[in-house]
């Protein structure tokens, strides 16, 4: 029993880990990702409305794609 409760506290971080590594290199969260650069880019240009709209698409495809937070 006690050897389950071991085995499960190694294993269990480790699945976790590479399942959010398999969702991280998803499309939608490479997406994310360059949504996040390009809403950065249009507010150091100013154009905070912009920025804000690809915020907001940005931030879809974060929570879609349940990826690791970044923004």
């Amino acid at each position: 029993m006690v050897s389950l409760i071991v085995a499960a506290f190694i294993y269990i971080p480790k699945y976790l880990d590479e399942e959010q590594r398999a969702r991280d290199n998803s499309k939608g969260c490479k997406q994310y990702r360059e949504f996040l650069q390009t809403a950065e880019n249009w507010n150091k240009l100013g154009d905070t409305d912009q920025a804000k709209g690809v915020y907001n698409i940005a931030i879809d495809l974060f929570r879609k794609g349940k990826c690791t937070r970044i923004h």
